[in-house]
């Protein structure tokens, strides 16, 4: 028997909209409540969890709030759902990637 290596697949990301919705079905929440909560338009909400809208961070801030998650988690999902949409189809975006992760970040 062969002693190769095994990889475990490499983890799967799920899109911000799609996210979102899980955390609200896992919670049996209705659409209408937790637009509510994030004062926020049912409609606006729906098309956020269909990925045809993305949340602003301070719409972000309280979805994050109501579903008690971590902010920076949430905004970071934010901001590469925001990367992604606009770059997606340009070739040059993995190489952007890799020189923003070798940049220095400051931290306030």
């Amino acid at each position: 028997m062969s002693k190769g290596r095994y990889s475990a697949p490499a983890p799967t990301v799920t899109r911000l909209g799609v996210w979102l919705r899980q955390l609200r079905e896992e919670r049996e929440l209705p659409l209408r409540a937790v637009a509510g909560e994030a004062d926020m338009d049912l409609a606006h909400l729906h098309k956020i969890e269909q990925g045809q809208r993305l949340p602003t961070e301070e719409q972000m801030t309280r979805l994050a709030r109501f579903f008690h998650l971590d902010q920076t988690d949430a905004q970071a999902r934010r901001i590469a759902e925001e990367f992604r949409r606009y770059y997606a189809d340009n070739p040059a975006a993995p190489q952007a990637l890799q020189i923003l992760n070798d940049l220095p970040w400051k931290t306030k």
